[in-house]
């Protein structure tokens, strides 16, 4: 039976019986006001439904954005936006659902817009995603946001790529591991190993040679001429009917688990320690002055 109570009961619950709800979406509105009182940090994650071989289900990326973002989230002691589950792959095998890079770039940017007008002040975007269209196409249209939008200058926005703060997933890179593959393979036998099919099925050895040497050449690139003023088509080769691009035999629970440990003891660290810069800069109204042009290096998985 719901019963009626004081507003000013609900609203001075301790932090700590609010924390046990990770999830935006499971609080109410006046646990949100009270959490926003004090922490004004919010983990986004994104991903999407993707070909993933014949051994891991669609929503892998998606499990890989949700599961990290809560493992961190309760590390930093935050709560996580509901997860994005539309972006671009470019992938075309039945189950990968295509977004265009701006229509989700310009979505992500109206989420943070949003989430700044109700009281957030720092957005730790989660890619469970890393194709490189989408990670661009992402930061710069999220550049120019905050050029546009003078609302979003005191924000401090966080583009936290998994990889990147695990040692054991950027040296499986460096062994031919991208999509579908060990590392992925890992993370769900660690989280969801139910959902992992126990036989493997490849490509072709000379498609798994490939695909392996170079993540790009599932892509078909043709054009009528070779000026390079010329917008070319991409499509996926028509060999291509797997899609894995490494060595998911070598997985592992162990894996998935030394991946999420190392992702969240450094991404934690980096991200309260910029949390704690941002804070600073913002009373005294310090900047970084960047001279030099923002590269982006590209991982794709």
């Amino acid at each position: 039976m719901i019963r009626s109570v004081r507003s000013d009961n609900i609203i001075n619950r301790k932090r700590e019986e609010l924390m046990k709800h990770y999830r935006m979406q499971d609080l109410t509105v006046s646990e949100l006001q009270e959490y926003l009182k004090h922490n004004q940090t919010i983990i986004l994650p994104y991903a999407l439904c993707e070909q993933h071989g014949f051994h891991l289900p669609l929503d892998t990326d998606i499990r890989n954005a949700e599961f990290c973002s809560k493992a961190l989230a309760e590390k930093l002691g935050c709560i996580v936006a509901p997860v994005l589950n539309y972006t671009f792959s470019g992938g075309m095998l039945a189950g990968t659902i295509n977004v265009k890079p701006n229509t989700f770039a310009n979505l992500v940017g109206e989420i943070i817009e949003s989430l700044v007008l109700q009281g957030f002040r720092n957005i730790i975007i989660i890619p469970g995603h890393g194709g490189s269209e989408s990670l661009l196409h992402l930061k710069e249209s999220l550049r120019i946001l905050k050029w546009l939008n003078p609302a979003l200058k005191d924000t401090l926005i966080l583009l936290t790529q998994i990889w990147d703060f695990s040692p054991t997933w950027t040296h499986l890179f460096d062994t031919q591991d991208y999509h579908a593959s060990d590392a992925e393979t890992s993370l769900l036998l660690h989280w969801s190993p139910e959902v992992v099919r126990k036989d493997v099925v490849m490509d072709p050895p000379e498609v798994a040679e490939r695909l392996r040497n170079d993540p790009d050449s599932f892509q078909l690139r043709e054009s009528f001429t070779d000026m390079k003023q010329e917008i070319i088509q991409t499509s996926q080769r028509s060999d291509v009917k797997v899609g894995v691009m490494g060595f998911p035999e070598r997985a592992c629970a162990e894996t998935g688990k030394k991946i999420e440990e190392e992702f969240v003891a450094n991404a934690a660290q980096a991200i309260q320690k910029a949390i704690a810069v941002a804070d600073d800069a913002r009373k005294s109204g310090k900047r970084i002055i960047h001279e030099d042009n923002d590269k982006m290096k590209i991982r794709s998985v």
